[in-house]
Parts: structure tokens; C-alpha cells; sequence
């Protein structure tokens, strides 16, 4: 990690904040002047939240972009501000013009025989996952793993809603924790049971009657079930989810255990496996709202590591060819908004997600596993970590 860079961090407001936000986190930044061009006013605000919420001053600076002497000028300008502190300059946003009037007057005029007033330059290459400095000492250093999730939504103009995380959360993952053997269960035999989820789905929704109905925990089934179905049914029982008379009435315990079998249990199994990685940071289950209070949205999880996030969608229940498309574009545009660039989403269902929309999914740069292929989560999750 880089330790001898100027405390003071310059950059240009970006539609990519994050890579102003992580030099400034490894460098271990103090204060950081933002240039905000008029178009992005906006992104150098969430910039800003995001660097005030880890301790460090920030200034806004009005930088049009205009024509290149207007550039130049205020270039000087600037140099004339820092009157000779150290500097740090991140190269990484905005336009050529803008960073040529950067690096060929703010530097230039900042240039000094005292080695530690030297102004650094650094850009940030997240695709290879590194800082490249040119100045004054070439090199490149491996970008340190710095992001964690409130980083990332503050820099791309979200945040927690103020109830995520709380008693409820605690509390879905206390009784994940009871079951979870159970979700191993569902997971591991995805495969064999999947013609038994579209009945059970049915069952627990009729139970719950939804969306306003009266709870009606005692339900019937259409046939008796048998074998790995019958398996699943006894080790519902076992962990007191639901009673079963071994032939068709089922009833559910309380509405929490109807929502898991449900298709609430592809979230469990989603968590389970993700905090058996370790991952830098991960949350289940994250309410979260732009920094307007508008939008709000649901993420089933969220995984942040080697600065990059992945958005996790888990679904149970059967889907029309609309419906499965619907789930893509909304994956793919979510894990856009809310962790940019270095963002992927991942879509996890129960039942088979067939060929056209795997390939749906590819061009959208959404990842799939369905079926017999949630039991491959874990090898997933050690790949997308050490890309």
C-alpha cells in the first residue's frame, strides 16, 4: 500500500466515482478537492457523502470545461490555492482536455526541487486492480481492498434505508441459522426436488393467502408426495416448520416458515454459502434508497470484495418467458446504478432458467444459477473473488 503520497487528494467529479474514492482510501487521504464540472454537479455530491462518511474533508470546486484556455486557466488558478502543499492528483475523470490542463499547467506549476513537495500522479486501472503513478516515482501498486457497501452506495448516489440491518435483519439470520441445515438440503438437491417446488410454492401462498388474506395454515395437497419429496416433507417436520400427515394435509407452523418453503429458503441458502467465503463485506437482505429518498429497493444480497460488488437476486417460483426477462434487465440495471463499472449481478433460481435467456442473461452481463447449478454457488463465489 502506498504510504508516502501527499495527504492532500485533487480530482475530477466522474460518472465512476469509485475510482476517486479508492486512491483516496488507500493513500490514506485527509482532505480531497473535488472538481464538479456542471454535468456532474450531481456525481460529486454522492462523491463527497461518501468520503465525508469515512472522516475526510472535502471541498468542491466549480471547473467548467468550456474550451481548453478556460481550462488552463483555472488550472492556474488552483496551482495558486494550494500555495505549495503537497498534492496528490487523480487523472482518472473527466475528459483529455481536462486532464492535460492537469497535468501540463496544475502540474507544471506546482513542480518544485523539494522532493516532498513534489505533486503525485496517480490513475486508477480498476480493470487490472491497480494504481498507476507517473509521477514523481513511475509504478504501479496493487489497488488494496478498500470498499466496503456503504462506500459503494454512497459514491453511486445511495444508501441503507434506516431500518436495514437492524433487529430484523438480526433476526432472519438467527432463524437461518436454525434451519440452515435444511437450506443445505433444498440447495444440495435442487435438482431432484424441483418438480416438488412449483406444488409447495402453491401451498405455502395459499397459506398465506396473499396479499392481505387471513392466515390459513392448514393446506391440501393435489397427491401424495414420495421419495425425495417425502424426504424433504419429514425434515420440514424435523425442524418444525410444518406438520405432515404423510399423505396430503400440510400445515405450516406460522407465516415465517410458509414464506421460507415458500422460496424464502434460495435467500438463506444465498447467505449461507456467502458468509462461508468470508468476503470483505456482505449483507443480506439490504433495503436501500437513493440519497433522495426516492427509489427505494430490495437487494436479497449484496457482496462487496476487491472493491468490486456483486447483487444477488434469488428466485423460487416458477416464471413466464416475460417474467424471466423482466428479472434480467432488472438485475442488470440494479447492479449498474448501484455499484457501477465493477458491479455484477447474479440471478439464483430454483427452477431451470432455459437457453434463450441464458443467453438473455450473457448479453446483459448477468451471471445464472438455476437448478442443479445452486450447488455450485461456492465454487462461483471463490472464482468471482479472486478475479
Amino acid at each position: 500500500m502506498t504510504i508516502d503520497t501527499p495527504a492532500l487528494h485533487l480530482c475530477i467529479a466522474t460518472g465512476q466515482n469509485l475510482a476517486n474514492l479508492i486512491p483516496a482510501l488507500q493513500c490514506g487521504a485527509r482532505e480531497v478537492w473535488v472538481l464538479q464540472t456542471p454535468d456532474m454537479r450531481a456525481r460529486a455530491g454522492f462523491l463527497c457523502d461518501a468520503l465525508k462518511a469515512r472522516g475526510i474533508t472535502v471541498q468542491r470546486i466549480d471547473f467548467a470545461d468550456d474550451d481548453v484556455t478556460t481550462l488552463h486557466a483555472q488550472a492556474a488558478g488552483i496551482a495558486e490555492r494550494l500555495d505549495g502543499r503537497a498534492v496528490t492528483i487523480n487523472l482518472t475523470g473527466g475528459t483529455k482536455l481536462m486532464t492535460l490542463a492537469l497535468t501540463d499547467t496544475l502540474a507544471a506549476d506546482l513542480s518544485t526541487n523539494d522532493a516532498a513537495k513534489q505533486p503525485h500522479l496517480v490513475y486508477t486501472d480498476t480493470r487490472h486492480h491497480r494504481l498507476d503513478w507517473l509521477r514523481p516515482n513511475p509504478r504501479a501498486d496493487v489497488m488494496a481492498d478498500v470498499l466496503r457497501i456503504n462506500d459503494i452506495l454512497l459514491a453511486q448516489g445511495y444508501r441503507r434505508q434506516p431500518a436495514s440491518g437492524g433487529a430484523e435483519a438480526a433476526e432472519w439470520q438467527r432463524a437461518a441459522e436454525e434451519r440452515k441445515s435444511l437450506t443445505r438440503k433444498l440447495g444440495g438437491e435442487a435438482e431432484k426436488l424441483a418438480r416438488f417446488f412449483g406444488p409447495l410454492n402453491a401451498l405455502a401462498h395459499r397459506a398465506l393467502n396473499e396479499p392481505r388474506g387471513p392466515w390459513q395454515p392448514e393446506q391440501e395437497l393435489d397427491f401424495t408426495p414420495g421419495a425425495a419429496n417425502a424426504e424433504l416433507l419429514r425434515a420440514a417436520q424435523a425442524a418444525g416448520l410444518l406438520r405432515w400427515d404423510e399423505q396430503t394435509q400440510v400445515v405450516f407452523r406460522d407465516r415465517g416458515a410458509a414464506q421460507y418453503l415458500g422460496g424464502g429458503w434460495v435467500e438463506e441458502f444465498a447467505g449461507l454459502k456467502i458468509s462461508g467465503m468470508r468476503p470483505a463485506d456482505w449483507a443480506p437482505r439490504l433495503r436501500i434508497e437513493s440519497t433522495d429518498g426516492r427509489t427505494p429497493n430490495e437487494l436479497d444480497a449484496a457482496v462487496v470484495h476487491g472493491n468490486r460488488l456483486l447483487l444477488v437476486e434469488c428466485k423460487a417460483a416458477a416464471a413466464r418467458d416475460n417474467d424471466v426477462a423482466d428479472w434480467i434487465y432488472k438485475a442488470s440495471q440494479l447492479a449498474r446504478n448501484v455499484g457501477g463499472q465493477m458491479a455484477r449481478p447474479l440471478l439464483l433460481s430454483a427452477r431451470a432458467i432455459h437457453e434463450p435467456h441464458r443467453q438473455r442473461a450473457k448479453e446483459y452481463g448477468v451471471d445464472v444459477l438455476a437448478a442443479a447449478e445452486l450447488a455450485t454457488l461456492p465454487d462461483y463465489l471463490r472464482r468471482w473473488m479472486a478475479d
